[in-house]
């Protein structure tokens, strides 16, 4: 159970911060998109690419901490990643 409660954790204290450096991302990408609107519609991506790197490398660092580093089963990665999202969302609007 305590490894369970430790991958939870890990989710939930790193999302909040993913969080909050993905919106300052995406709000500096939409001032690039406004600034070349006018000379190339389109051109740029409403969401920038190191922000998908960053989310596909917290998901695969979950599952590779809970997995390797904890030994837990399949599933119980899979529950304790919802649970962590579950709560670092929560901790993330309740900051906001």
């Amino acid at each position: 159970m305590p490894k369970f409660i430790l991958s939870t954790l890990y989710t939930a204290l790193l999302l909040p911060i993913f969080l909050r450096w993905g919106r300052q991302q995406a709000e500096m990408q939409i001032d690039k998109m406004q600034e070349s609107v006018f000379n190339t519609p389109g051109a740029e991506a409403p969401v920038p690419p190191l922000v998908l790197i960053g989310a596909l490398g917290l998901i695969g660092s979950h599952f590779f901490f809970a997995r390797r580093a904890l030994h837990l089963k399949g599933w119980q990665a899979l529950v304790s990643w919802l649970l962590g999202l579950l709560l670092g969302l929560s901790i993330f609007l309740k900051r906001s």
